[in-house]
């Protein structure tokens, strides 16, 4: 064999032998140490508690602890799949470790579409369109306040709706307020229930006829009071709102417009915690949880979302997360996308 050949055959066992998985160009993202041992899952359980607050009777401490066990040996069969390349984001021990699925989507997820009601839609030819962005972080832009924390409390709706207007009103003026989702979970009471749902469109109908305040004027509780009226320097209102249901459009109003409401089936997203989220199993003609698109991008040829979550700054990235996109409206992330007009 000439020495050409012999390099041409070392080039190529080299490259066969290359490992270019999705999983590789990931390079150095590490899952959470999930451990199975006895002992090492009773101090994980420990740890668990001390950092979320967790104190249990008994009996419910036994049921709790198995079922965080569960969710464990879940995490950590998902997480081997995340090493091997056979799937693109892991999840690991957050404050709903010792929830069950079922219990997770009842009491956290309860966005609620208006029923008997149309959207309003944006028809194609009537959203003007032009070259945008490969990417868009409005973060990056200053657009977006830090995360929030809706904590015991279904009011999702609440928290995506105040986002945007978070977002418009600093498009519009250069300053960036945290405005009160307590706010409207007192007073905007027309067709959303408070911590039991709601939806943001009604939140934004509430906005045409009524102002909002600062966080700091009318801080978050986390259930639903008495509406009140304190005395602030912030009144802020809206003129109308827009709606968007596709995933071309929404990519263009995110990338000219800013934040944008959404809403998506958020059923399996319970241990989030990095990487580009995809969930062949969930419903996107049903959705539960409203969030807020601040941008999207690529990480390695995985187009994605970029979306501020409501769960807290330890939750997700940073209580952030990414979700596929231009994968068939993925979980429906794109079929309810709406913001305010300011």
């Amino acid at each position: 064999m000439s020495g050409l050949k012999i390099f041409i055959y070392i080039c190529l066992v080299i490259v066969n032998n290359a490992q270019f998985s999705p999983q590789t160009i990931l390079s150095n993202v590490k899952p959470m140490n999930i451990d199975l041992n006895p002992a090492a899952l009773t101090q994980q359980w420990e740890n668990f508690k001390k950092e979320n607050g967790k104190n249990y009777e008994r009996l419910e401490e036994i049921l709790r602890f198995d079922i965080f066990k569960n969710n464990l040996k879940l995490m950590f069969d998902h997480n081997q799949k995340f090493l091997s390349g056979l799937v693109n984001y892991h999840i690991g021990i957050n404050q709903f470790a010792d929830m069950t699925k079922e219990e997770f989507v009842k009491n956290m997820l309860k966005v609620e579409m208006p029923r008997g009601r149309s959207k309003r839609r944006i028809k194609e030819h009537e959203r003007f369109r032009r070259q945008i962005v490969d990417r868009i972080d409005w973060r990056d832009r200053g657009a977006v306040t830090p995360v929030k924390n809706q904590g015991n409390c279904g009011s999702c709706w609440s928290f995506s709706a105040i986002g945007s207007v978070e977002g418009q009103y600093f498009l519009k003026t250069g300053n960036l307020v945290s405005l009160s989702e307590q706010n409207l979970l007192d007073c905007a009471t027309d067709q959303n229930r408070g911590c039991n749902g709601g939806w943001m469109t009604n939140a934004f109908d509430y906005l045409k006829g009524h102002t909002i305040t600062s966080e700091d004027a009318y801080p978050y509780y986390a259930q639903q009071q008495q509406c009140q009226s304190p005395y602030a320097p912030y009144r802020i209102s809206i003129q109308g709102y827009e709606t968007i249901s596709n995933e071309g459009s929404l990519q263009q109003a995110v990338a000219t417009t800013g934040p944008i409401s959404a809403a998506m089936d958020a059923s399996n997203l319970q241990f989030y915690a990095g990487g580009v989220f995809r969930d062949d199993d969930c419903n996107s003609n049903s959705v539960n949880h409203g969030v807020l698109i601040v941008g999207y991008g690529s990480e390695s040829g995985r187009d994605y979302w970029l979306v501020k979550n409501s769960w807290g700054p330890k939750w997700g990235e940073e209580g952030y997360f990414k979700i596929v996109r231009n994968r068939n409206n993925q979980c429906g992330i794109a079929s309810y996308g709406m913001y305010p007009i300011l």
